[in-house]
């Protein structure tokens, strides 16, 4: 039986070949939907958070007691105290250099406060410039009085793999470390961040003058998921239909293969 010469001609039958960077485009879809899915949570987390500070903040403050539970000390985080005492100028912390909202550099200085009980805290007084640093440049922020001070609670502030470690021997505070202020100090571990409600015009008499300056009765965390979840879920978006068009496009190379 003879076969005709067709049977034997080559054809040409289509073949797709996935290079590794279609590989890698196959899963950015998946893991950016992903972590906008994460960002979600997140927000929902941070939304939360800042509406238990808010309600804390709203409270009206109250005197710190004279024995202190330090397990409790979480739970009252951002809660309004009041204190009164005299500050310890010999052992003041300087904490920076940091920005205020207009982006002008400074400290913060955290100062042990001796309560009228004998017992010693801490308290973030507020922020100076970075030209009243020296104690020299601001002799009307070391008063000698009995001072009454209003300010939230607050606890160790969390670091990550880029925050420097303190230089305690200089006095040089890149973070709130409130355990090692209070061991160095003999104070208490608690930190009063105090507040201002001071007019813009009167903390700018005092910046000029080296006055700390307290922080704002405000809760100040930036919350940017939002901006996070738009993101992620954009690209996507935009890779799916980059993929979908990628894995709809004709082949250009067709693969030669010859019938038996």
């Amino acid at each position: 039986m003879q076969t005709s010469a067709t049977e034997h001609e080559p054809t040409f039958r289509a073949k797709r070949r996935f290079g590794v960077g279609t590989v890698l485009m196959c899963t950015v879809p998946f893991v950016a939907f992903g972590l906008g899915t994460w960002q979600v949570q997140r927000l929902r987390w941070k939304v939360n958070l800042i509406q238990e500070m808010e309600e804390r903040m709203a409270l009206r403050p109250i005197p710190l007691p004279r024995r202190i539970n330090q397990d409790a000390l979480p739970d009252y985080e951002y809660r309004k105290v009041s204190a009164k005492g005299h500050y310890r100028h010999d052992q003041e912390m300087l904490l920076g250099p940091r920005t205020r909202g207009d982006g002008q550099a400074g400290y913060f200085l955290i100062t042990p406060l001796v309560r009228e009980n004998g017992s010693t805290i801490l308290v973030k007084r507020g922020w100076v410039a970075l030209n009243k640093k020296d104690k020299s440049q601001r002799p009307d922020s070391l008063t000698d009085d009995l001072v009454e001070v209003e300010g939230l609670l607050r606890m160790s502030e969390m670091t990550n793999k880029f925050t420097p470690d303190n230089d305690i021997a200089n006095n040089q505070w890149y973070w709130t470390d409130v355990d090692t202020m209070a061991k160095i100090t003999g104070a208490e571990p608690l930190l009063i961040e105090r507040v201002s409600y001071a007019s813009p015009n009167t903390e700018y008499s005092f910046i000029d003058r080296g006055i700390p300056v307290g922080r704002s009765p405000v809760v100040e965390v930036r919350n940017s998921h939002l901006q996070y979840i738009i993101t992620w879920y954009s690209l996507s978006a935009f890779t799916s239909i980059m993929l979908w068009r990628l894995l709809r496009k004709p082949v250009n190379r067709p693969m030669k293969v010859k019938r038996l």
